[in-house]
């Protein structure tokens, strides 16, 4: 029987409550961003309005700190558009309770390119490139678009992508090594099993990924055998030779009625 003294159990302590603070800031991209909050266990700060969002640009002189300039209460966030965001500055974001008690932590300071997080590449499409001559293995080119969100076409934003794949209702995931391109060669799938293939994205020299494209998927199940290929070709073969058969026939009576004609003018001379 485990036996605990009156100081023992005075000195088990609760764990500390939860303090309101930022769960999260993301961009997705480079012009605007996010952050949303929590009030953690103090549920009297759960309402909109009791807790307030502050921020502050740490580079500059005159640097102070300012309310969010646009709340969506309801997903208790805070949205910073293009008026509000500058990149290669380091932003600090704190909450601030009804009697203006402030809530705070370094770890809740980043600069916008640190927590961009690209939304998923979309139109996901394959094509088959060849079959092997054995016929059980086949090659892929896999294309798609970058993120309509993502201003990639200006230089804006440069990102690259990470394809992953795996047979259908495996667990097991192959990654394919990082590109900046927007298509992708994808060697020696087997014929007749189901491949599942998603993809997501990055800012380049960045860690942060953005979520997964919806998946697509991948299956090459039957090919045309010898044996039955064999009766069209078969067909075909004969067709042509019938063909110049009737030809070289028609050549031949034309020939021959020329050959009469010419004849029987020259019985008629004589």
């Amino acid at each position: 029987i485990l036996m605990l003294s009156h100081d023992g159990l005075a000195n088990l302590k609760a764990p500390a409550p939860v303090e309101p603070h930022i769960t999260e800031c993301i961009s997705r991209d480079l012009e605007t961003f996010r952050c949303w909050w929590s009030p953690g266990d103090f549920h009297n700060l759960s309402s909109p309005g009791a807790l307030r969002v502050f921020y502050l640009k740490k580079n500059l002189p005159t640097s102070e700190w300012k309310e969010c300039p646009e709340y969506l209460h309801s997903n208790r966030e805070c949205f910073f558009d293009g008026n509000h965001t500058s990149v290669w500055v380091p932003y600090c974001m704190q909450l601030r309770g009804q009697n203006n008690i402030t809530y705070f932590n370094e770890d809740d300071c980043f600069t916008v390119e640190n927590i961009v997080r690209p939304d998923p590449p979309v139109s996901l499409n394959w094509t088959l490139l060849n079959i092997s001559p054995s016929g059980l293995i086949y090659d892929v080119m896999v294309n798609w678009e970058p993120p309509p969100s993502a201003d990639v076409g200006a230089g804006w934003m440069r990102i690259e992508y990470e394809i992953q794949y795996r047979e259908r209702n495996t667990t097991n995931w192959e990654a394919l090594e990082m590109q900046p391109h927007t298509l992708r060669t994808i060697y020696g799938l087997h014929i007749g099993k189901e491949y599942e293939l998603h993809i997501r994205c990055r800012m380049q020299a960045f860690t942060k990924f953005g979520e997964f494209s919806d998946s697509i998927f991948i299956q090459v199940t039957e090919i045309p055998s010898k044996e039955s290929t064999f009766p069209l070709t078969l067909i075909l073969v004969f067709g042509i030779v019938g063909i110049l058969i009737l030809i070289m026939l028609i050549v031949s009576l034309s020939s021959t009625d020329d050959d009469d004609s010419v004849a029987t003018g020259s019985r008629t001379q004589n």
